[in-house]
């Protein structure tokens, strides 16, 4: 497929998908590409016969009727215009509610089929803006991002063992086939949304893929080389090909690429916002380091926001992680108050867990998320790996 211009997207695109059904009776996983709104998704139904195909699909219907909506095309056309950071959290909100929405809509498909209540569906969407990704997630579904030097897994499962580990109270897995949902579309009248945040650049490369794709994949070092080799239609069938592997499930791989910078702007965005870039300097880990060699190192974080009252969870996608905090103010054990600048869970970054009480957001925090096998991946430029760890080690040593 040759490159395209999508609305209100500063690059052009393109985009593949391939899915296979496994061994099972019927395919229930459901894939959306609407290019005409930016709009990408996966979706993974669940329920006895064909129950998960209507969920899987009623979630896909409404969550493209909610992004077409008049109110959520306003959204996206003044974050077009302007991309500071309270259009931004507008355009989150927006995308934060079609998912909603789609809850919504299945609830209420299992009540109006017989003998479909209960049915459910997880649901992972990427909505392109301006430069950026705006990502919302339910589910065990998942969405990875690409880069030259890395593959950044942007959403973490809602499965139990997911949500035990993340407060702290399990180690991190080696592996986890499978995890009971605690949450996905149309389970109850509530959904949990988790919603990121990354800018993009040229060549990068964006996987929305159903378990039965993330399941069959040894390790991110396999994922990567998919990911990165050939062309886009040959890395979705490169992975769709693995199921055969079990044969299990079904799996689906939705690719979207990005190609070249085609609109002009006087300050295009360049990664994080100029202000954020300052806060995330005033890190030990950052501090006085060259300004090319801090967006090196950035090259491996996500941009997530905490709710106030929330724990800051110690691990995330099966993975320990740590935190530089770019705005708002967090709760440390001992009662000990941190803001801007302030960097959580250092010792994840060399692979360390402690068990102990998690901090908590005291008010609506944005951090940077960054996972410790990403870190490794970019410290594997061994000029920045040594000035990396000797930061880090001195701070450690510190605390």
């Amino acid at each position: 497929m040759p490159f395209q211009v999508v609305p209100r997207f500063d690059f052009r695109i393109r985009f593949a998908v391939a899915k296979s059904q496994g061994d099972r009776d019927h395919d229930q996983d459901r894939y959306l590409m609407a290019p005409e709104l930016g709009l990408f998704a996966v979706a993974d139904g669940m329920g006895g016969g064909h129950a998960g195909d209507l969920a899987a699909e009623g979630a896909l219907r409404a969550l493209r009727a909610s992004v077409a909506e008049t109110k959520s095309q306003l959204a996206a056309d003044a974050y077009n215009q302007n991309s500071d950071l309270e259009h931004r959290r507008y355009l989150l909100k927006k995308l934060r509610g079609a998912v909603e929405a789609a809850n919504t809509a299945v609830r209420q498909l299992g009540v109006v089929q017989e003998g479909k209540r209960g049915m459910g569906s997880t649901l992972d969407a990427v909505w392109l803006a301006r430069s950026s990704a705006l990502v919302a997630h339910a589910g065990d579904s998942r969405v990875y991002l690409a880069r030259a030097r890395t593959v950044l897994q942007l959403t973490h499962d809602h499965g139990h063992v997911d949500a035990l580990t993340a407060q702290g109270l399990l180690r991190p897995a080696v592996r986890v086939q499978s995890s009971a949902l605690t949450n996905a579309v149309g389970l109850r009248d509530d959904i949990s949304v988790d919603t990121v945040f990354v800018e993009l650049t040229r060549g990068d490369r964006l996987l929305l893929c159903t378990d039965g794709v993330h399941n069959e994949v040894r390790g991110e070092t396999e994922l990567t080389d998919i990911l990165r080799g050939g062309t886009i239609e040959q890395a979705a069938e490169a992975l769709v090909k693995r199921t055969g592997r079990s044969g299990r499930d079904n799996a689906t791989a939705l690719i979207v690429e990005i190609g070249e910078r085609f609109v002009t702007r006087p300050n295009p965005d360049r990664g994080l916002a100029a202000q954020d870039l300052e806060h995330a300097c005033q890190t030990p880990l950052l501090s006085d380091l060259p300004r090319p060699l801090v967006l090196q190192a950035l090259a491996a974080a996500v941009e997530v926001e905490i709710p106030a009252g929330e724990s800051v969870p110690r691990v995330v996608a099966n993975d320990l992680v740590a935190y530089i905090v770019l705005a708002g103010m967090v709760r440390c054990p001992g009662d000990r108050q941190v803001t801007t600048g302030a960097l959580l869970f250092g010792e994840s970054l060399v692979g360390v867990w402690k068990q102990g009480v998690l901090p908590v957001a005291e008010e609506p925090c944005r951090v940077l998320r960054i996972r410790y096998d990403d870190f490794r991946e970019v410290c594997a430029d061994a000029g920045l790996g040594a000035e990396l760890y000797r930061r880090l080690a001195s701070h450690l040593a510190r605390s």
